[in-house]
């Protein structure tokens, strides 16, 4: 494939048939990141019981996540510099390499440490292929492939825990892993022929001081907020001294930013409402949505009594529902040219969800969890691929990577923050609940065995609770105060995540106000904005200056 100069847009100069080569080339590439994170959450209990190291269980996926955060906006700048097809080769062989490297892992250790190279390569392919959907496509014809593309995910998250399992039970866990190996080798020879290189590059002054500082306030508040209640009480000096660097780290950034010629997240941008309100919005719903939703498969298990499998089964219908409102919803965006009233019914959708969740009790059908989960998945995929064409629709196009990557960078540090926020609602709130719910003369003949059951999850591990059980069935009345406990324990962890999506429902509630406010930019059919677009990177709603193909 021929190169390209600097700031020429691929869908100018490539053939329908070549663009869609690259368009199938690219979702192979985000499909082989996509499906490796469910796939390995399948999987992880069974490394842990073979390699050991339980006190590492977490760390599988946080050294993913971290990584996979920090290289997300460098990424998206040092793209929109030297094109994609670098980036995405590069986060393709990370893959391929690092993979093979998780495979062979001698002990776990090793493992998180090859995890955390796995999702620097995760990390540079996503960043890397929604802003290439933005050179292939114009914002008015970009709709539909954004929502392929969103489809492509949900389908991984689909597919993931199936098949998870399946090689998990029959060539072992290891599996897992070796499973990328084909994809990359299929991927890489693909997007190396169709994606074109870059050509005639200025070298600019890469602001390497502002990307490390970035990278040194995310590690810090990820971390933070990881351990915060967990390895360290909120209040302790570790998880205090954390937030302060972070602080300093992000004033520190924001000062290198605003004296720097070319910075890896320029400031201007903010002033852009459309890049403001979109990324606030991804923030705040990664926080509010995605951060609830881990609890859910705790209460299913817990408040229901269902296997781990029937936990998987009735939230897989959100990824349906977002398949389907993703690919439906992007093709009503490429014949109406409006995005504004999808974002908005789209939120209005994941509200209405989230305050049937909250209603969610001990009596609760899981069919009826499962309609919810539907009506959820419907609300993200009106939303999060339209707010990502919206934000590449309103800045100019020499920053089409910069938006791209921004929109995920905020939605994976939303999602750590409300995982330890609503972490710490769930344990006031089952904590309190347990003890009101227990009667004083049960909480009595349980004796010093009552503080067991302040853990949520206790009867999940039989090896733990099979002798507590037996102990209590060998008093006189045992199986009366077991019971009353149990039931206990039930109705106060189906209270704590009530009040966990209660948070999440004001949290979509306020993302409905948001988009509400937000204006509508007319899709532009050409690449470039105008010369009135202004510092600010907003686009403008006259006719381009370079003819679209």
């Amino acid at each position: 494939m021929r190169s390209v100069s600097a700031g020429q847009p691929l869908g100018e100069i490539l053939s329908k048939r070549q663009k869609w080569l690259l368009v199938v080339s690219l979702m192979l590439a985000m499909f082989i990141g996509a499906v490796d994170q469910t796939v390995v959450a399948t999987a992880t209990p069974r490394i842990v019981a073979d390699l050991g190291g339980f006190n590492l269980y977490a760390w599988l996926a946080t050294s993913y996540m971290l990584t996979s955060t920090i290289v997300v906006p460098l990424t998206g700048k040092l793209s929109d510099i030297y094109g994609r097809r670098t980036f995405v080769l590069a986060g393709i062989a990370l893959f391929f390499v690092s993979s093979i490297a998780c495979g062979f892992a001698p002990s776990m250790v090793s493992l998180v440490i090859f995890r955390g190279v796995q999702g620097l390569g995760g990390g540079m392919i996503f960043a890397s292929v929604f802003a290439s959907i933005g050179d292939i496509f114009p914002p008015s014809e970009r709709s539909k492939f954004m929502g392929l593309f969103t489809g492509v995910f949900s389908l991984a998250s689909i597919l993931g825990p199936t098949v998870g399992g399946f090689l998990t039970d029959s060539g072992g866990w290891r599996w897992v892993f070796f499973i990328n190996v084909p994809f990359c080798l299929i991927a890489f020879p693909a997007i190396w022929r169709n994606l074109p290189s870059r050509h005639g590059v200025v070298r600019p002054r890469i602001d390497w001081v502002g990307a490390s500082i970035l990278s040194v306030a995310a590690v810090v508040l990820l971390l933070a907020f990881e351990w915060a209640g967990k390895d360290y009480d909120w209040a302790s000096p570790q998880i205090i001294g954390l937030f302060i660097a972070g602080a300093l780290a992000i004033a520190w950034f924001v000062f290198q930013e605003s004296r720097h010629p070319e910075p890896i997240l320029p400031l201007y941008l903010f002033k852009n409402q459309t890049f403001l309100i979109s990324n606030i919005v991804v923030f705040i719903m990664g926080m509010g949505m995605f951060g609830a939703l881990q609890y859910l498969g705790l209460f299913v298990q817990t408040a229901l009594s269902a296997s781990a499998t029937a936990s998987g089964i009735i939230g897989t219908p959100q990824s349906f529902g977002l398949l389907a409102a993703s690919v439906i919803g992007g093709q009503v965006i490429a014949r109406t040219g409006h995005y504004r009233i999808q974002t908005v019914l789209g939120a209005v959708a994941v509200f209405v969800a989230m305050m049937f969740l909250r209603t969610i009790d001990t009596d609760v059908s899981r069919l009826a969890i499962s309609a919810y989960m539907v009506l959820l998945g419907i609300g993200f995929g009106l939303v999060m691929p339209t707010l990502s064409l919206s934000v590449q629709n309103a800045v100019a196009y020499e920053h089409l990577g910069v938006a791209s990557s921004s929109s995920q960078f905020f939605r994976q540090i939303g999602s750590v923050f409300g995982i330890a926020i609503f972490a710490v609602v769930l344990t006031n709130s089952y904590e309190s609940g347990f003890e009101n719910n227990l009667s004083a003369d049960t909480r009595a003949q349980l004796g010093a065995t009552a503080v067991r059951f302040e853990d949520p999850t206790l009867n999940l591990n039989p090896a733990v609770y099979n002798p507590i059980r037996d102990s209590i069935l060998a008093q006189p009345g045992g199986q009366a105060v077991l019971n009353e406990t149990l039931r206990a324990q039930r109705e106060s962890i189906a209270s704590a995540v009530q009040d966990i999506f209660t948070g999440a429902a004001i949290v979509a509630g306020l993302s409905v106000l948001l988009l509400l406010m937000m204006k509508e930019i007319p899709l532009r059919r050409t690449f470039h904005a105008t010369p009135a677009a202004g510092d600010d990177g907003k686009a403008g709603d006259a006719p381009a200056l370079v003819v679209g193909h």
